[in-house]
Order: C-alpha cells, then sequence, then structure tokens
C-alpha cells in the first residue's frame, strides 16, 4: 500500500526563499535516490509550510531515511537553519490517489539520430528495462542496489515520469519503438542548467547508443532549451560513464570525496561540465 507523511514548519522570519530553494533540491535528491513518488510544497494563510510526499510503501521511506545521511548535505543543513517551530509528522496510507492521472509537467519531445528513436519514458517501459534495473554490474555505481521485480521497477521509473524537473527518454529502435533499451535524462537544477544521466541494458551495450543519444539530448538541451552547461555525476570507477561524458566533450572539473551512501558504501563523486559554447564549437565530433 503507498504511504504518505504530512510535514508542518514555523519558518525564522525572511527565510522563505532560501527555505523553498533547499526543500526543492532535497526533495530532488530523495526522489531520485530512493524512488519515492515526490513531495508537493504549501504554505498556508497562517505562514506554516506544508509538505505531502508520497511514498511506494512506508517501508521504502524508512529504508531510505536509515541508509542516507541526508541531514549531512548542504540543503537539508539550510531548511534545518530555517526552521524555528518542526511539528510532529503525520504518517497516513493512502487510499485512494487521484494525482496519478496528471498529465506530464515537463515536455519531452521525441527525437531521432541516424539509428534511435528516443521518445518520451513511460511507466510500460518497466519490464523492457528491468534487465538493467536488476542487473549487479549495471546498478554496481547507481545510487540504490539492483531492483527485484518489474513492480519495483515501475515504481522507480515513476521518479523520473510526470516531474516538473525531469526529461526522460527511452532509447529505442525505429523498427521497434516499444522496446526500450535504455533510458537519458535531463534534470533541472536552476535556470540554464541541467544534469543528464543515463542507463542502458546489458544487451544493448558496446554498440554506441548511449553516446549517440546523449549527443542528441544534448542538441536539444543547448539548442531548443537554451541551456548554458550541462553536468554528469558519476562514481569514480564507473568506466563506462566515464568514458560517456569524456567522448562528448565534457571537462572532469573536481571531485566531492564522501558525496554518496550507496549499497557499496560511501562513494566519491566525479563532476564533468559542457558548456553551450563547447558544444556548439566542436565537442560532438
Amino acid at each position: 500500500m503507498s504511504a504518505a507523511v504530512l510535514y508542518r514548519w514555523r519558518l525564522k522570519p525572511g527565510c522563505e526563499t532560501a527555505f523553498e530553494a533547499a526543500w526543492a533540491e532535497g526533495t530532488r535528491h530523495i526522489h531520485r535516490e530512493c524512488g519515492s513518488y515526490g513531495a508537493v510544497l504549501h504554505r498556508g494563510e497562517d505562514g506554516l509550510y506544508w509538505s505531502y510526499a508520497a511514498w511506494p510503501s512506508d517501508e521504502v521511506r524508512k529504508t531510505c531515511f536509515a541508509d542516507h545521511d541526508w541531514f549531512s548535505r548542504d540543503c537539508f543543513t539550510t531548511m534545518q537553519a530555517c526552521i524555528e517551530e518542526r511539528f510532529e509528522e503525520i504518517r497516513l496510507d493512502v487510499s485512494h490517489d487521484a494525482l496519478t492521472e496528471r498529465g506530464p509537467a515537463c515536455t519531452v519531445p521525441t527525437l531521432t539520430t541516424d539509428r534511435l528513436l528516443l521518445r518520451p519514458l513511460v511507466l510500460d517501459d518497466a519490464a523492457a528495462l528491468y534487465p538493467a534495473l536488476s542487473d549487479e554490474t549495471t546498478m554496481r555505481y547507481w545510487s540504490r542496489g539492483p531492483l527485484e521485480s518489474v513492480e519495483a521497477a515501475r515504481d522507480y521509473l515513476r521518479g523520473s515520469i510526470g516531474s516538473s524537473t525531469v526529461r526522460a527518454w527511452a532509447i529505442t529502435l525505429p523498427g521497434d519503438p516499444k522496446d526500450a533499451l535504455g533510458w537519458v535524462v535531463l534534470i533541472d537544477h536552476k535556470p540554464g542548467i541541467a544534469e543528464t544521466g543515463y542507463i542502458i541494458r546489458p544487451d544493448a551495450r558496446r554498440k554506441g547508443y548511449v553516446r549517440e543519444a546523449v549527443a542528441r539530448v544534448l542538441d536539444f538541451a543547448f539548442g531548443e532549451q537554451g541551456l548554458r552547461r550541462v553536468f554528469a555525476d558519476t562514481d569514480p570507477d564507473n568506466a563506462g560513464s566515464i568514458a560517456v561524458a569524456t567522448g562528448l566533450g565534457f571537462t572532469l572539473e573536481g571531485r566531492l570525496r564522501g558525496q554518496w551512501e550507496t549499497h557499496i558504501g560511501v562513494r566519491d563523486s566525479l563532476i564533468f561540465g559542457l558548456l553551450c559554447a563547447e558544444w556548439r564549437g566542436g565537442a560532438r565530433s
């Protein structure tokens, strides 16, 4: 059964903007790393802030907070500094969810390359993508370990479908557009800046599909979207992901030590960045 939590906070005067930005960043991390269904932030007439967060189950929620040291991260530290009074959480079991009927907030256009068709990711792609999401090698450097079922894969995909900050494309072949070989995402971080991420099924590796798909998404990001910067966050030992980023002209900008707490332990993170001028200047070749 799906679960939800209601949170309430009274903020210190003048902290509203900082709190809202920190809440949005923190919610995005939880959404991506734990497979939550997302959250909504409201401000009441009395000035109190309310947040409604939905989860596949209360067990998933508890595991997320047990496995991650969220409150050591900057965005959560900022949130805590803004709070004057915190009220007791209210846990709910969801008996009916009409919110799932909403259409995607982000427009995800269909894109094509010489060999590929990139279409919007849908929940029905879970079965096709399960071989990637359940594969120990593929998921080793992911933010969580291999998934145990197609239904778990569906729950995981919900984090990228219908989001107001994530555009997700299924990587397919034109002759079989229903068979998702992997995906590419663009995640909004702030105006003009987005993060990209990608995954591919084991049977579709070493064919250049990921590089080709990400290149097309970068054309869209720097073209139609008008972004100035796209970055990728990868584990230092994830040779495949690093090869894609460097092959497309991304520059290694830094190493964040102890950035992620994952199923294989605390991991460093490498940040690769690419600017619009670099892409237009020939990084795509």
